[in-house]
């Protein structure tokens, strides 16, 4: 059917006769033209405007505030000071929202149905079923094979119109209410001043001649670049446990989220810059089981610590968002942490004259395997009323271990026993995602979503070095470790800082039964025996973190104030870390001995961005300004020409 502008419609009370008298004189014919228009353009766009035009003006603002994200802050406030209030009305203007698009479609489809002359819709449109309703089919049924495509064309239209104001409002709910939620705003790299052999080596067995300055004497507990530097946090933690409680009574509420472990907490070394190191893991739970730790790596986190504080300067500089307006701040990156696993075998009751201790064995890379016997020479022979701790380097027969100690409880008091207990060390690296602990900003950092399987050195069935599935450890770096204090009511002797651990934690009492005191089958023996084997993991789980921790600062002057090695912002920082951009200056070395790590920031709170549903709920909305404009096109176009057929 061929539209003919000049046609007559009587039912519309319209007569074009004088169209046909203008159309004589070009010039009153542009004249006719130009006031046609204009009266047209009165007529037409108020009508749009409220029918089409404020639906697609507020779908473009909020299309433009998903797109481009905004964050709100951590509540949702208003004069209203409710945040429940405020989301409530977010609500009612996301179902307005969506009442302005069912009434732009719908003027859209008075306009198809009735070119098509069917009367049925009504108010239905919006109701699926319609398109399964037989008088629809009916309706729609053309007989002539000419008008097939404009069958298609009209169905096809029709439900395209009925889905999209059928979705209009799950649309317009996703995109119009914000949701708490992370949001990413910032991140850059940063550099380690040495090679990754440097700060995660396979073998400590060498010289520490470059630690050896620092660490002597009262500094190797005092500063947290020493192996020693967690000592008076750990003496503090195992103090403040008991054997029968350590593993569960002093739990944090969200530690199972975090860790995915049993217990867990930071070790702090308060006269150094290094912030406090969550050793997380798995206590020893039954016979058969072992103690596993996982720590952060300390030269990493110094420098992460250093950047997330200017980061979180920055932030508040560019944004001017207050402090409480943000939820959770989370700075995070990826690199390898020490990992510790310790197996203690079941107390012996030993003499002075006996040497052959049972020390448990690895076999394979990870699995405990049955108890070996080592005759050992070092052991003490002579009687203490306090307990002892050494080290022992156990043979190749013992799989890939690390290293073996050697626990002994004070003597009876007639001298005649005591017990040992031998255990086995497997130290490593592990991948892991280190992050702040979000609920107290700044506390500690702790590492999560940990991947066990790429753990280092590599282990192989057919080598047999030192390094073969473990780091070796030596004689040097054990006495850094370990080095000798000072206990006060007993000032003739000088324990290790891991027998002082011990000493704290109260396994130093003496019993002239030891059988009925280490060597049972009862719930308090094996206590004991757990807390060793925590106390053991969580000594060189803690020194193994802090390797390389002293090439991160350029040492010089008070060790509060050293300074960071090949830290230096560049002048536009603020705004690069905010835009996930290099943010720090490349130090002019050999790359070879510089080591890169990509740090990640993120906020929490009430935010708009970016998401597959909120992509697919802005289809939904481009479906309809598109359906829209077509339609204000159309209707100006046939209006522009003078149609009376009674359309919108």
């Amino acid at each position: 059917m061929t539209w003919d502008p000049h046609d007559t419609h009587p039912q519309a009370g319209y007569d074009t006769k004088g169209l046909d008298t203008l159309d004589d004189d070009p010039k009153d014919e542009n004249k006719h033209s130009q006031m046609f228009t204009t009266t047209a353009c009165v007529r037409i766009i108020p009508r749009c405007w409220v029918v089409h035009l404020v639906p697609i003006t507020i779908s473009v603002i909020i299309i433009f505030f998903n797109l481009k994200g905004s964050y709100l802050g951590a509540d949702l406030m208003s004069p209203l000071k409710s945040e429940t209030a405020n989301l409530m009305l977010l609500q009612v203007a996301s179902k307005a929202h969506e009442a302005m698009i069912v009434i732009s479609i719908g003027l859209i489809l008075l306009r198809l149905v009735r070119n098509e002359g069917i009367e049925i819709l009504g108010p239905t449109f919006t109701d699926l079923s319609l398109f399964l309703n037989k008088k629809f089919h009916s309706s729609v049924d053309y007989k002539e094979e000419e008008n097939r495509s404009r069958k298609i064309k009209f169905v096809t239209s029709l439900v395209v119109a009925g889905l999209t104001a059928a979705l209009a409002g799950l649309a317009s709910s996703v995109l119009l209410a914000p949701k708490s939620q992370d949001w990413k705003i910032g991140g850059t790299q940063f550099y380690l001043n040495g090679s990754a052999s440097n700060f995660w080596p396979a073998d400590l067995s060498g010289d520490m001649s470059e630690l050896q300055p620092f660490c002597d004497g009262s500094d190797s507990t005092r500063l947290g670049i020493c192996p020693a530097g967690g000592f008076q946090g750990l003496w503090d933690h195992w103090g403040s446990q008991s054997a029968n409680h350590f593993r569960g009574d002093t739990l944090r509420p969200y530690s199972k989220r975090l860790s995915g472990s049993n217990f867990y907490w930071p070790v702090s070394s308060p006269s150094s810059q290094i912030p406090p190191l969550y050793a997380l893991g798995n206590a020893k739970d039954g016979d058969n089981g072992a103690t596993s730790l996982i720590q952060t790596h300390a030269a990493s986190a110094v420098v992460l610590q250093r950047l997330a504080a200017d980061w979180w300067q920055a932030l508040k500089a560019r944004t001017g968002l207050p402090s409480d307006q943000v939820d959770d701040r989370v700075a995070s990156a990826d690199f390898k942490n020490a990992i510790s696993v310790v197996k203690c075998a079941s107390p012996q009751e030993l003499s002075a004259s006996d040497t052959i201790v049972d020390f448990p064995s690895l076999d394979g890379r990870f699995d405990f395997a049955n108890n070996i016997p080592l005759v050992l020479q070092s052991l003490n022979h002579t009687a203490a009323n306090h307990l002892r701790f050494q080290w022992v380097h156990l043979p190749a027969k013992y799989g890939a271990a690390t290293i073996g100690g050697v626990f002994e409880t004070p003597w009876k008091s007639n001298n005649t026993s005591r017990a040992v207990i031998a255990c086995t060390v497997q130290a490593g690296w592990v991948p892991a995602t280190v992050s702040t602990d979000k609920y107290t900003f700044w506390s500690g950092w702790y590492p999560w979503n940990i991947q066990f399987g790429d753990r280092t050195p590599q282990w192989s069935a057919t080598e047999h070095s030192s390094t073969n599935g473990r780091i070796s450890f030596g004689d040097d770096w054990l006495g850094l470790l370990t080095p000798p204090t000072s206990v006060p009511d007993k000032p003739s002797w000088r324990p290790s800082t891991i027998e002082s651990i011990f000493l704290n934690a109260g396994l130093d009492s003496s019993s002239e039964n030891v059988a009925a005191d280490w060597l049972g089958s009862n719930s308090g023996s094996q206590d004991k025996l757990a807390l060793i084997e925590a106390i053991v993991c969580s000594v060189v789980v803690d020194g193994l973190s802090r390797t390389g921790s002293y090439r991160v600062f350029n040492i010089s002057g008070s060790s509060s104030a050293w300074p960071l090695a090949n830290y230096n912002p560049l002048p536009s920082f603020e705004t690069e870390v905010l835009r996930n951009k290099p943010a720090l200056e490349v130090p002019a070395i050999d790359p070879e001995t510089l080591t890169t790590i990509e740090a990640r920031m993120k906020i929490s709170g009430f935010s708009f961005q970016r998401s597959p549903l909120v992509y697919i709920s802005m289809v939904v909305l481009l479906v309809h300004i598109c359906m829209a404009a077509i339609h204000m096109y159309l209707t100006f176009m046939i209006e522009r020409q003078g149609s009376v057929s009674g359309y919108p």
